[in-house]
């Protein structure tokens, strides 16, 4: 090994593959590491909005990491308030510091500080990022964001974009059931807070505006049981300030219309209020936008007879609904 003695530093947000290609690399150099983990006072200042979690969540999962790879008996955690190496540590003969491509810069601001401190400067070694299957680096903020898992997938198949996806009958019994918690009764239902909060279904979007619940997105097609029922967006409680776009989605499909929609509605337009108009029927759009949500996003769909569904956007729901979606036909559009 190279160094008896390394640092390195960082968030190590929903831990993922990037992460642990990182450690090892750095412990291929150095017989023992010195981890600053980013503390949440930190945390909140660098990342202004986002859901980072919380520090003993994060210290958990690299613990579980480095114990599960045997590599615990050779790293020290402390909590880091900075991009500085911890005080703690300032005496230790630490040889070299440890960073991903992107954070070079916080590197040459620590060797700085130790020069205006009369200290040698640290050995700067850099680990090349790992990418998703489009070739993007793999980052906890794309995570959080809903857009690739820990391993770096896409949660949206490229193929989607580009062919039309045709409901089984199995599925469709399977859709049947609710995708989440029922609630039988609208005084049962509260305002969430959440990044998104999400209606699907014109008779769910109603009440949610009803109860002026003010929900970020809404997707409607003007029809109830199939059949029309309303005409224009203030039957439905919305202001004509309200933004609009529209996608084309045949019953019992999935098309790519629907998909980039989806994908649109918390890229192009976050921050919005918005109300996706459906030419065709909505049903199944639940399952495009749960794959589109950033994580802690709550969306509500109508379940025929029964109530309102509320389904919480996680990394779970995500995986589950990505197999469910694999298991359409694939037909072209």
């Amino acid at each position: 090994m190279k160094y008896n003695l390394a640092v390195c530093g960082g968030t190590f947000d929903h831990f993922h593959k990037g992460h642990r290609e990182f450690l090892r690399y750095a412990l291929s150099l150095s017989q023992k590491l010195l981890i600053g983990l980013t503390t949440e006072t930190y945390v909140k200042e660098k990342n202004k909005g986002e859901r980072v979690d919380d520090y003993q969540t994060r210290k958990q999962e690299l613990e579980q990491f480095l114990k599960a790879e045997k590599l615990i008996d050779r790293v020290s955690i402390a909590p880091i308030d900075d991009i500085f190496i911890p005080k703690v540590w300032e005496s230790l003969e630490i040889e070299a510091i440890i960073v991903s491509e992107n954070t070079v810069s916080g590197a040459k601001k620590i060797n700085l500080r130790r020069k205006e401190q009369g200290k040698s400067p640290l050995k700067i070694e850099t680990v090349p990022m790992a990418k998703s299957n489009n070739n993007e680096y793999i980052s906890s903020s794309r995570i959080r964001n809903g857009e690739i898992n820990r391993e770096g997938m896409l949660y949206m198949n490229p193929l989607w974009f580009r062919k039309m996806l045709l409901i089984t009958d199995k599925l469709r019994r399977d859709f049947k059931k609710p995708f989440g918690t029922l609630f039988r009764k609208a005084e049962d239902l509260k305002r969430q807070t959440c990044p998104y909060l999400i209606t699907v279904g014109d008779i769910t979007t109603k009440t949610f505006n009803d109860l002026n619940f003010n929900q970020n997105i809404s997707v409607i097609d003007f029809k109830v049981a199939r059949k029309k029922t309303f005409s224009n967006l203030a039957e439905l409680g919305f202001s004509s300030r309200v933004k609009a776009i529209d996608a084309k989605n045949p019953a019992g499909c999935l098309t790519p219309s629907l998909f980039s929609a989806a994908v649109d509605l918390f890229k192009r337009h976050k921050d919005k209020r918005i109300i996706l108009e459906i030419e065709g029927e909505e049903d199944l759009s639940v399952l495009p936008l749960i794959l589109a949500a950033p994580l802690r996003s709550v969306i509500f769909y109508g379940q025929p007879d029964e109530g309102v569904v509320r389904v919480n956007v996680s990394e779970k729901t995500k995986e589950i609904t990505y197999r469910l979606i694999n298991q359409f036909m694939v037909t072209s559009y």
